[in-house]
């Protein structure tokens, strides 16, 4: 049974809709202990919309996550945090978030890499060679390195479009995946990724993650940690029984070593 889940968005970021609590009253109706809200994070100078919420909104959605922690505490745990990316420029912007406490904990999100200048300049959605594959991998372990994120989410994201999974992509995926061992950091079965259904991608029909190819390697280390992400935007994909048993199942039948409670996420 799914009793945690800390890949959680807000409408605030753009993309999602809901109210707040109509996750976390969804979360109580299939029997969740553990509810993190990891909404993309709000950047202060950095603006994304559409994908992230402008930094005007962090102190509402700050607020709005401690008044439901505190109304639910008899029932649910809720952690608040982000879902945020390798961008080296904000670095040291995380670390303050998560020295100081301002966040339960953050997520790695690696969509897309950033400059000195805060431009956006690759999207990782789009890999078209092996350059960009490997700036994946460094901005991935420099984050995981880092010791500031609790969960690598989607850790495949890669695969978004590549339709080869090469020699090139499995000599990352090894690293990312030895390197998540070592900083404890559980790597996420992408529950959305399910839900959104099969593609079409080169000759091949099948999830944009989680894959196949990645999570067969990650299989080969017993110690490689795995949890689920719902990932969810609407606070009826909490409960939707259907994805949530598909990643169950793909768990299982991979033979991955799944976590639920993640222990590096302490309660207030």
């Amino acid at each position: 049974m799914l009793t945690s889940n800390y890949h959680t968005h807000t409408y605030r970021c753009g993309h999602a809709s809901g109210k707040d609590e109509e996750y976390v009253l969804d979360a109580l109706s299939i029997g969740i202990r553990n509810l993190g809200f990891s909404d993309h994070i709000m950047l202060p100078g950095f603006s994304e919309p559409g994908l992230r919420g402008d930094y005007s909104l962090f102190d509402n959605y700050k607020a709005s996550i401690e008044s439901l922690r505190k109304k639910y505490k008899e029932q649910i745990n809720i952690y608040f945090g982000f879902e945020a990316e390798s961008f080296l420029y904000y670095l040291p912007y995380y670390k303050e978030l998560v020295n100081n406490k301002v966040v339960d904990y953050l997520i790695l999100g690696n969509h897309s890499a950033m400059n000195d200048n805060q431009e956006i300049y690759c999207s990782f959605r789009r890999i078209t060679n092996p350059s960009q594959l490997y700036l994946y991998k460094e901005l991935a372990i420099t984050a995981i390195s880092s010791g500031l994120f609790s969960i690598f989410a989607h850790p495949d994201y890669f695969m978004y479009s590549i339709q080869n999974f090469d020699n090139d992509c499995k000599k990352i995926s090894r690293e990312i995946i030895e390197t998540c061992i070592a900083y404890d950091v559980p790597l996420e079965i992408n529950v959305a990724g399910i839900r959104n259904g099969k593609k079409r991608i080169g000759t091949t029909t099948r999830w944009i993650y989680p894959t196949n190819d990645f999570f067969s390697i990650v299989k080969k280390y017993p110690n490689a940690k795995c949890v689920l992400g719902l990932d969810a935007h609407h606070p009826s994909q909490i409960s939707d029984k259907g994805a949530n048993y598909e990643a169950v199942k793909f768990a299982k039948e991979m033979g991955l070593n799944l976590v639920d409670k993640i222990d590096k996420i302490k309660s207030k």
